[in-house]
């Protein structure tokens, strides 16, 4: 293992983010595989709570040792709305995938950068100019293609899914307000906890045993989404996000792979077609979100070196 990392960090930064980023994609492909099995034993509201519990489980030694104390926190407001749109993302998640074919969820998952582009405008003000609202309304175009509404063919799982990307979208927004002064590991924690709390009630009134399979699976849920979520968090921290981003989006033929494999299923064309245009809006996007903050930070060297003496 430690030769392998070894080598891995001898690559350029870029090519190590992509590896990172594919290997995370195809662990959270596996953790939505096993939150359909799931599903067919529990309600998934008590799937994200055994989650959320099993996060804290894992997070514990570090927090008796003290390497993340979360009471010593001075924004648990803040983390606490962060918590709230984070788990009604990671339960409307859920739901979504046990009621749609893995592919169809995952691709409709990846309109969350075209919320994020309308809540930065709206809530946080940013001046969005002309090219990035019209990447956003062409995207929105491809999940009009996905689900095709007055054809007979939109499912409420759909709409979940949708949902799904918008609160998740908010649930960034509000880890970038935290982000300011406090290290990821606290976000981390704080969402463990607070999601465990705010979830141990609905999975009270929905509860049911799970087979000796269902534990296996539910450990696995919460594992595989720890070690996929530090996997993501990697990859965008050795390389760009610009050069990083587009691999993500190996998420899509994999959940193709995975639902053939378990459940024979393949999209139909629509579903390509629509991803196909939500991922072109997405990646123009975050190409044009990297320029903007390359030109700030060259105009804010220059502004530097005019006023030195």
């Amino acid at each position: 293992m430690r030769l392998a990392v070894a080598q891995l960090r001898r690559l350029p930064p870029n090519m190590q983010g992509a590896l990172w980023l594919v290997s995370g994609g195809f662990i959270f492909t596996s953790n939505g595989a096993m939150i359909r099995l799931l599903s067919t034993e529990i309600e998934s509201v008590q799937t994200a709570f055994f989650r959320a519990f099993f996060s804290v489980l894992l997070l514990l030694p570090m927090i008796l040792t003290g390497r993340v104390q979360p009471w010593k926190s001075e924004r648990i407001q803040g983390h606490f709305w962060r918590t709230a749109m984070g788990t009604t993302s990671m339960v409307l998640g859920f739901y979504a995938v046990s009621m749609l074919p893995l592919a169809d969820a995952t691709a409709l998952a990846f309109s969350q950068p075209l919320f994020s582009v309308v809540l930065a405008a709206l809530v946080l003000r940013e001046k969005v100019r002309w090219r990035r609202w019209s990447a956003t309304i062409v995207g929105f175009i491809g999940v009009l293609v996905m689900v095709r509404p007055g054809s007979g063919s939109l499912q409420p799982g759909a709409a979940v899914a949708l949902l799904n990307a918008l609160a998740s979208a908010t649930s960034i927004l509000l880890v970038r307000r935290l982000s300011d002064s406090e290290k990821p590991l606290m976000i981390l924690t704080q969402f463990a906890i607070f999601s465990t709390l705010l979830l141990a009630g609905p999975a009270i009134w929905f509860w049911k045993w799970p087979s000796a399979w269902g534990w296996a699976l539910a450990i696995g849920v919460s594992i595989s989404a720890t070690i996929g979520q530090y996997f993501w968090v990697q990859a965008f921290a050795v390389g760009e996000m610009s050069a990083v981003a587009p691999f993500d989006y190996l998420r899509l033929p994999f959940a193709v792979f995975v639902g053939w494999m378990i459940w024979s299923e393949m999209p139909v064309i629509w579903t390509y077609v629509g991803a196909a245009i939500v991922i072109a809006s997405a990646l123009y996007i975050a190409y044009r979100e990297s320029q903007i903050v390359r030109e700030r930070r060259a105009a804010e060297r220059l502004s530097s070196r005019s006023a030195a003496p």
